[in-house]
C-alpha cells in the first residue's frame, strides 16, 4: 500500500503538469488570434490563422515539439500594419520575434520584456514611434536587436548594458539623441553595432572600442565627437568593418589603426582628422578606405609612404582620400596599388607633379577622380585602356597639351569633366563614341578648331560646357537630336552662323548660355517651345531680326540676356517680360516698344505708330536730341574752364599732390627715380617692383611718392594692374593708401609701360616692424602700436566689405601688403587680386581654382575651389593679427605635419594663450610702466602687477579675436565688424582710468 502512494501523488503531478501545458498552449492561439484581428493584412498572409486548425501550422509560427508552444513568430515583409497588441507578451515561451518590413506604428510595447526567453527581436523597417522601453535590458537572452529605419527618439536606454548575450546591436535611422550609454563596452560578446544615421552627440565613449568580439561598427551620420585611442587596433583583432564617417571625430587617426588586420572596410570621411595621412599595413583583407573631407596632411615623402603601405592590400576596390590638405606629389608607386581597384579618388588636395603612368594595369577601374589640384603635364594616354571607366574627372588642374585621342576604348564613360585645365589642339571625333556620355565638361581650356558633329549625336547628354575656349565654326543643325540635354553652356568661344532652329526640339533644356561668341541671323522663332528654359544668353553677339513672342510663355524663365547685339522691333510685352528684372535688352538701339515701363526701365527707345512716320520722326527726334545735347556740353565746358581757372590756386594749395599732373608719363617716373635707381628700390611683389620717386609740382615744388612698376613679363600683371585699378578708384578711406594717378604708355623702347603712383609710406610695410633684422631692432612695435595698427587694419577691410556697393574682397592681405606713415597709421595697400563681390559673377569670378592670396594667408576654402568672399580676407586678417602679436610667420618651419599658426595658439589652454605671444610685448611694456611709475611718484610692485596684468590680459583677447576670425569654417568665422567692435573693446580697456 505505500509503494503505491507516490505513484497517486506524481500522477497527480504529470496530469496537473499537462494540464498546465495545454492551458498556456491555449493562451498561445489566443495571442496569435487576438493579433490577427488587431493588424490589417493587405496580402492574407494570415487567412488561414483560424480556429479550426492548429496554430502550429499557422505561416510564420513554428513551435515546440512538447506542448506546442510557439517558439518563433517570424512574419517579415507582408505589408502588415496596425499597432504592436501587447498580447504578444503571453507568448512566454517566445525564443524568435520578426515583424520587419511592415508598416507597424505606435510604439513598442513595454510588455516585451515578459518574454525572457526571447532571443531575437526584430523590428526593423516600420513606422514605429516614441522611446525604447528601458525594460527590454533585463532580457537576459537577448542576442539580436534590431530596430533600425524606424521613428524612434529618445535615449540608448542605460538597462542595455545589462544585455550581457547581446551580439547584434542595430538602432540605425531613427531619431535617437544625447549620449551613446560607455556601459555599453561591457557587452563582451556584442560582434555588430550599428547605430547610424541618429542625433547622437558628445564623445563616443572609447570603451566600446575594447569589445575585442566586434566584427561591425557603424556610427556614421550622427554628431558624435572625440579622438580614436592610440591604441586603437591593438583590442580589436575581429573587426572587420569601421564606419565613422560624417560625424565630429578629431585628433590623429593613429597607426596603430592597422593591428586590426581583418579590416575589410574603412570609412572615416566627413570628420574633423588632423595629422599626418596615416599608414595601412598589414591589411590584407581591406577592400574600402575612405578617408575624405577632413584635414589630413601630407608631403611627397609621406605619399609615398602612404601608397607602400597598400602595397599588400591587394583586395582593394575603393580608395577615396578627396578634400583634405594632401601635398606633394603622387609616387610612381600608385602603379602598385591593387588590380582590383574600381574607384581612385584624390580630388579637392593640393597635390602637385604629374598623373602617375601605370594606371593601364587597373581594368576593373570605374571612377578615376584628380580634380581641383595643381597637377601638370599631360594626360597619360594610357587611361584609354580602362575601358570600364564610366566617371573620368580631372578638371581644374593645370594639366596641358593636346588631349590624346584615348575616348574610341571608353564607351562606358557617363561622366568627362576636363575643363579648367591648360589643354590646347581640337576636340575627337571618338568622344562621339562614348554613347553613354550624360556630362561632359571641356570649358576654360585653349581648345580650337570647330566642334564635331558627333558630339551633338550624343542622345544621352544631359550637360555640355564647352565655354571659354577658342572654337569656331557654326552650330550644327543635328544638336535637335540632343533630346536629354538640359544644360548646354558655349560662350566665350568664336562660334559663328545662324543658331539652327533645330534647338527648338531640345525640349528637356533648361540653361543655354551662348554669349560672346559671332552668331548672327535671327532667334529662333519658336524657341519658345522650350518649355523647361530658366536660363537663356544669347548676349554679345550679332543677332538680328526681333525678339520672338513665344518667349513670352516661359514661365520658368529667370534670366533672359539679349543685350549687346542688332536686335530690332517691337518688344513682347506680355507673360515673361511682365517682369523688368528677368532680362537685359541693351546694346540693341533698334528695338523699341509700346510699354512705358519698358522704356523707362530698360532705355529702348518707344514705338512710333504708321511707317511713314517711324521712318523719318525718329532720325529726326535723334537729330535734335543730339544738337541740344552738345550746344548744352559746350556751354557746361566754357563755365568748367572758367571755373578751374579761378580756384587753381585754392586747390593747389589745398592738395599737395593737385600740382601732380595726371596724365603722368614715362619720361615723368624714370626722371623722378633716377632711371629706377637700385637706391630707390622701397621693395619687389608678385607683379613688380616698387620705388620712391620725388615729382615737381607745377609750382616748383616737389613731393615724395611712391611708384609701382608693373613686370609685364609676367602673364597676369596687366589683370593685377586693372583689377588694382577698378577697385581703388571708387573707394575712399584714411586707412587705404592713397592712390595719385596711373600710368598706361610706352618706354624709350616703344614697351608696354604700366605704373600706379601712390601715397609714399616713409615707416614702411608691417613685415618689417613685425620681423625687424638686426639693423632695425630698435624699431620693434610696441603693444599700443600693434593694437591700433590692428585696429587700423581691421577699418579698412570693414569698409572695403559692409560700406562698399558691390563688396570688396582684398584677396591678399599680409603684413608686407600694410604700410605704415608718418604717424605710423597703418593703410591697406596691393589691391591686383582684389574682386567685386557682385551678385551675378559669373565673368569677375570664376570657380576657377587659382589661389586667392599668399601662401599661409590663404583661407582653406579657396583650396577647394570656393569663390573670393569676405570671409576668406576675415581669415587673412585673423592670421595677420596671430603673426602680429606671436611674431612667428605663418610659413614658420615649425608649422609642419599638420600644424599651423592657428592650431598652434588655439592648442594652448585658455588661461595660457598668452605664453604664445611675442615676449618683447611683455617686456616692453613691463618696462614702460617701470618708467612711468618712477616718473610719477607710484610705488612699484602692485602698479606693475596690475599693468602687466592687463597687458597680458590684453594680449590673450586679441589673440582670441584672431583666433575667432582665422577658424577653418568660413561660417564660424566673425565678420570685420563684429572684430573691429572688440579691438575697439580692447583698446578701450587698455585706458589708464
Amino acid at each position: 500500500m505505500m509503494i503505491y502512494v507516490p505513484l497517486l501523488f506524481f500522477s497527480c503531478f504529470l496530469f496537473h503538469h499537462f494540464h498546465a501545458i495545454l492551458c498556456d498552449s491555449n493562451t498561445d492561439r489566443e495571442a496569435l488570434l487576438s493579433f490577427k484581428s488587431q493588424v490589417t493584412d493587405p496580402k492574407n498572409a494570415l487567412s488561414a490563422w483560424s480556429t479550426n486548425s492548429n496554430h502550429c501550422n499557422w505561416y510564420g509560427v513554428r513551435c515546440s515539439k512538447v506542448g506546442n508552444r510557439v517558439q518563433s513568430l517570424n512574419l517579415p515583409g507582408l505589408s502588415l500594419s496596425g499597432k504592436l497588441p501587447p498580447h504578444l507578451s503571453n507568448l512566454t515561451y517566445l525564443h524568435s520575434l520578426d515583424l520587419s518590413n511592415n508598416n507597424f506604428h505606435g510604439q513598442i510595447p513595454t510588455h516585451f520584456a515578459h518574454l525572457s526567453l526571447l532571443n531575437v527581436i526584430q523590428l526593423s523597417s516600420n513606422n514605429l514611434s516614441g522611446t525604447i522601453p528601458s525594460q527590454l535590458g533585463y532580457l537576459h537572452r537577448l542576442q539580436i536587436l534590431d530596430f533600425s529605419v524606424n521613428n524612434l527618439t529618445g535615449q540608448i536606454p542605460p538597462s542595455f548594458a545589462n544585455l550581457s548575450s547581446l551580439k547584434n546591436l542595430s538602432l540605425a535611422r531613427n531619431r535617437l539623441e544625447g549620449d551613446i550609454p560607455t556601459e555599453l563596452g561591457n557587452l563582451r560578446n556584442l560582434s555588430f553595432l550599428q547605430i547610424s544615421e541618429n542625433n547622437f552627440s558628445a564623445n563616443f565613449p572609447t570603451s566600446i572600442f575594447n569589445i575585442s568580439s566586434l566584427v561591425f561598427l557603424s556610427v556614421t551620420k550622427n554628431n558624435l565627437t572625440g579622438e580614436l585611442p592610440q591604441n586603437f587596433g591593438l583590442f580589436l583583432p575581429n573587426l572587420k568593418y569601421l564606419h565613422l564617417a560624417t560625424n565630429m571625430f578629431e585628433g590623429v587617426i593613429p597607426n596603430s589603426i592597422s593591428n586590426a588586420s581583418q579590416l575589410q572596410e574603412i570609412d572615416l570621411a566627413n570628420n574633423k582628422f588632423t595629422g599626418p595621412i596615416p599608414l595601412f599595413y598589414n591589411l590584407k583583407n581591406l577592400t574600402r578606405l575612405v578617408l575624405g573631407h577632413n584635414y589630413l596632411s601630407s608631403t611627397t615623402l609621406l605619399n609615398v609612404q602612404f601608397f607602400d603601405s597598400l602595397r599588400n592590400s591587394t583586395k582593394l576596390q575603393e580608395l577615396r582620400i578627396h578634400e583634405n590638405h594632401l601635398a606633394g606629389e603622387l609616387p610612381s608607386s600608385v602603379a602598385n596599388l591593387s588590380r582590383n581597384l574600381e574607384h581612385f579618388c584624390v580630388a579637392n588636395n593640393f597635390l602637385t607633379g604629374t598623373i602617375p603612368q601605370g594606371m593601364k594595369k587597373f581594368k576593373n577601374l570605374i571612377s578615376l577622380s584628380f580634380e581641383i589640384n595643381s597637377f601638370t603635364g599631360e594626360l597619360p594616354s594610357e587611361i584609354g585602356a580602362l575601358n570600364n571607366l564610366q566617371q573620368l574627372l580631372i578638371y581644374s588642374n593645370r594639366l596641358s597639351g593636346d588631349i590624346p585621342d584615348i575616348f574610341g576604348n571608353l564607351t562606358n564613360l557617363f561622366i568627362l569633366a576636363m575643363g579648367n585645365n591648360q589643354f590646347s589642339g581640337t576636340i575627337h571625333q571618338s568622344i562621339g563614341q562614348c554613347k553613354r556620355l550624360t556630362f561632359l565638361d571641356l570649358r576654360l581650356n585653349r581648345l580650337g578648331g570647330t566642334v564635331p558633329n558627333e558630339i551633338f549625336q550624343l542622345s544621352s547628354l544631359r550637360m555640355l560646357n564647352l565655354a571659354g575656349n577658342s572654337l569656331q565654326g557654326p552650330l550644327p543643325p543635328m544638336v535637335g537630336t540632343m533630346k536629354q540635354l538640359e544644360t548646354m553652356h558655349i560662350s566665350d568661344n568664336q562660334l559663328s552662323g545662324n543658331i539652327p532652329e533645330q534647338i527648338e526640339n531640345c525640349l528637356s533644356l533648361k540653361w543655354v548660355t551662348m554669349a560672346r561668341n559671332r552668331f548672327n541671323g535671327s532667334i529662333p522663332t519658336k524657341i519658345g517651345n522650350l518649355a523647361s528654359l530658366e536660363t537663356l544668353d544669347l548676349s554679345l553677339n550679332s543677332l538680328t531680326g526681333p525678339i520672338p513672342q513665344s518667349l513670352e510663355k516661359l514661365e520658368y524663365m529667370q534670366k533672359l540676356n539679349l543685350s549687346f547685339n542688332h536686335l530690332e522691333g517691337e518688344v513682347p510685352t506680355k507673360g515673361l517680360f511682365t517682369n523688368l528684372t528677368k532680362f537685359d535688352l541693351r546694346g540693341n538701339n533698334q528695338l523699341c516698344s509700346l510699354s512705358k515701363e519698358i522704356v523707362q526701365n530698360l532705355g529702348v527707345l518707344p514705338c512710333v505708330v504708321g511707317k511713314k512716320k517711324r521712318k523719318f520722326l525718329l532720325p529726326t527726334m535723334l537729330a535734335v536730341v543730339g544738337a541740344t545735347a552738345l550746344f548744352i556740353s559746350v556751354l557746361f565746358l566754357f563755365w568748367t574752364m572758367k571755373k578751374k581757372r579761378k580756384e587753381r590756386k585754392t586747390l593747389v594749395s589745398s592738395d599737395p599732390f593737385m600740382g601732380l599732373s595726371k596724365n603722368i608719363t614715362y619720361g615723368d617716373i624714370r626722371i623722378a627715380t633716377n632711371n629706377f635707381a637700385a637706391e630707390n628700390l622701397i621693395g619687389k611683389g608678385g607683379f613688380g617692383s616698387v620705388y620712391k620717386g620725388v615729382f615737381s609740382f607745377s609750382t616748383g615744388e616737389t613731393v615724395t611718392l611712391a611708384v609701382k612698376v608693373l613686370d609685364l613679363q609676367q602673364s597676369k600683371a596687366s589683370k593685377s594692374f586693372n583689377a588694382e585699378c577698378e577697385a581703388l578708384k571708387n573707394v575712399r578711406h584714411r586707412n587705404l593708401v592713397k592712390v595719385i594717378t596711373s600710368c598706361s604708355s610706352l618706354d624709350y623702347k616703344g614697351e608696354e609701360f604700366k605704373a600706379i603712383v601712390m601715397q609714399f609710406m616713409p615707416n614702411g610695410n608691417l613685415d618689417f616692424k613685425i620681423h625687424p633684422g638686426d639693423e632695425e631692432s630698435g624699431s620693434l612695435l610696441t603693444l599700443m602700436q600693434r593694437l591700433n595698427i590692428a585696429i587700423d587694419v581691421a577699418s579698412a577691410l570693414e569698409y572695403l566689405h559692409h560700406d562698399c556697393d558691390p563688396p570688396i574682397a582684398h584677396c591678399d592681405l599680409k603684413p608686407a601688403n600694410v604700410l605704415l606713415d608718418e604717424n605710423m597709421t597703418a593703410h591697406v595697400v596691393d589691391f591686383g587680386l582684389a574682386r567685386f563681390l557682385c551678385q551675378n559673377t559669373s565673368e569677375k569670378q570664376s570657380s576657377t581654382l587659382g589661389l586667392k592670396g599668399s601662401i599661409g594667408y590663404i583661407a582653406p576654402e579657396y583650396g577647394f575651389g570656393s569663390k573670393a568672399s569676405t570671409e576668406g580676407d576675415v581669415y587673412s586678417f585673423g592670421i595677420l593679427l596671430l603673426e602680429m602679436f606671436t611674431a612667428k610667420r605663418p610659413s614658420d618651419k615649425m608649422f609642419k605635419e599638420g600644424l599651423s599658426l592657428n592650431k598652434f595658439v588655439s592648442s594652448m589652454d585658455e588661461n595660457e594663450v598668452v605664453k604664445v605671444a611675442d615676449r618683447r610685448l611683455i617686456e616692453d611694456y613691463e618696462c614702460s610702466t617701470q618708467s612711468s611709475n618712477s616718473d610719477d611718484g607710484s610705488s612699484g610692485f602692485d602698479s606693475n602687477t596690475h599693468w602687466m596684468h592687463k597687458a597680458e590680459e590684453c594680449i590673450g583677447d586679441v589673440l582670441r579675436v584672431g583666433l575667432s576670425c582665422a577658424a577653418d569654417q568660413p561660417k564660424e568665422r566673425w565678420n570685420m565688424r563684429e572684430a573691429l567692435s572688440k579691438l575697439h573693446a580692447i583698446n578701450h580697456s587698455m585706458l589708464p582710468f
